[in-house]
């Protein structure tokens, strides 16, 4: 498994002091609720995530600084120096995959009878990032996640820059108090899953609509020319009454003939 930290370093002279693991996941640096403090940020915050490793800067004041240059979200490495509201940290990390990887193999052993079956597991893991998903996209639509978050990846989704999990994260992040029982998460679920549960209706519906008025224009059409050709075909009638009988049917027609 891996793991991540920061060293309290002296802003100065960089003498290294003490050490903070860092939580699997995330960890806020900063803020009203943080779990690093770090008395001068305010409101604002920066969020360290430990696979992989990343930093994202939350609020609208001054940025920390990585390796002596502003970050409002990066990927971090082991050795990475940063620095924020006077304070600074050197960032460890250490990855456990690759210290599994050096160890040689042994012989796979028998799942125990009874145990979990891997394709459960993996079905649960895929709900549930499904449900977080989600869950995202209510907190952002309903607003209960934090502002700054919503506006950044609003504009990522403008730049087509969106990344669904690294949005999911901020998203769910900037609202830790929102359960999965929340009254105004399950209010709009449920009007979500009715229309989608109807959407293949109303879909259904409109193409009949549109393949009814197509029809309708066209029976329209038809009977117009049908018309004009019955008109023209009585005109043409009365036309040749009068030229080779001599025989007046009507005041205005005899005039329009006489003109030409």
């Amino acid at each position: 498994m891996s793991r991540a930290w920061l060293d309290n370093i002296d802003a100065q002279t960089g003498t290294p002091g003490a050490r903070s693991e860092l939580k699997p996941g995330l960890t806020m640096l900063g803020g009203a609720r943080g779990d690093l403090p770090v008395p001068a940020s305010g409101s604002d915050c920066v969020h360290l995530w430990s696979e992989p490793p990343k930093l994202i800067f939350v609020g609208g004041g001054e940025p920390p600084r990585v390796n002596g240059q502003d970050a409002l979200e990066l990927s971090l490495h082991s050795g990475d120096r940063i620095d924020w509201r006077g304070q600074a940290w050197r960032f460890g990390y250490e990855d456990g995959q690759a210290r599994l990887e050096e160890v040689a193999p042994s012989a796979p052993a028998e799942a125990p009878k009874g145990g979990p079956n891997p394709s459960t597991f993996v079905a649960a893991t895929g709900g549930e990032l499904a449900w977080k998903r989600l869950k995202a996209g209510l907190v952002a639509e309903l607003s209960i996640s934090d502002k700054a978050v919503i506006k950044r990846w609003q504009d990522a989704v403008v730049r087509n820059e969106f990344d669904a999990e690294a949005a999911t994260r901020d998203l769910l992040a900037g609202a830790p108090d929102v359960a999965d029982g929340d009254n105004r998460l399950l209010d709009r679920s449920t009007r979500l899953m009715r229309d989608l549960l109807m959407s293949s209706v109303t879909r259904g519906a409109g193409r009949q609509v549109r393949k009814a008025a197509r029809n309708t224009l066209a029976f329209l059409l038809v009977q117009g020319f049908i018309l004009i050709l019955f008109i023209l075909l009585v005109l043409a009638g009365l036309l040749l009454v009068h030229t080779k009988f001599g025989h007046s049917i009507d005041a205005f027609l005899d005039s329009v003939v006489n003109f030409f």
